[in-house]
């Protein structure tokens, strides 16, 4: 019986190992559904990797112009959940926005700057807005226009806690 030497055998496993999909990452994929969430995954051809998010958008019966689009996600810098806001043009910068949970306190988030494709908006989710979001029904974000007026859009939390718990898995 021939013996395999063992800087075969690490070199021979290595190479299955890159072979063998991540299966949580395997299934994600871009356009699944959570509930009232979706998955958008981007690559980042720099970085060569995929980041994905659970995302809702909100748009106009008529027109279908985008209100808002709200997404969840992680990032390398930090093991916590971000979420990131994408506001219409034309707003008032600086009352920034506002998200509330159910019937909890209100959080306010700065608006950070204005692109072609709208304004954005983010910050890192503890622990105590995370709970929130596992436990609530609804978000309510709140931001302001031009004339200072607040414009209040609702989100439902169905598939929250699911389509964060498969990115989380993804993510390992």
């Amino acid at each position: 019986m021939r013996r395999v030497q063992p800087p075969k055998v690490l070199v021979l496993i290595s190479i299955i190992a890159i072979f063998i999909p991540n299966t949580s990452r395997a299934e994600l994929a871009d356009g699944d559904a959570f509930g009232n969430w979706r998955v958008n995954c981007e690559i980042d051809e720099q970085a060569a990797r995929q980041g994905c998010f659970i995302v809702q958008n909100v748009v106009l019966r008529e027109g279908g112009q985008r209100v808002l689009q709200f997404a969840i996600g992680f990032v390398e810098d930090t093991p916590d959940p971000i979420a990131l806001l994408t506001l219409p043009l034309g707003i008032s910068l600086p009352p920034g926005a506002r998200i509330q949970i159910d019937e909890r306190e209100a959080t306010r988030i700065a608006i950070e700057r204005c692109e072609p494709n709208g304004c954005r908006a983010g910050m890192k989710l503890n622990d105590e807005i995370l709970g929130s979001l596992r436990a609530g029904n609804q978000i309510s974000v709140t931001f302001y226009d031009a004339k200072r007026q607040p414009i209040e859009v609702p989100l439902s939390l169905d598939g929250f806690e699911e389509g964060l718990g498969a990115l989380s898995a993804g993510d390992s």
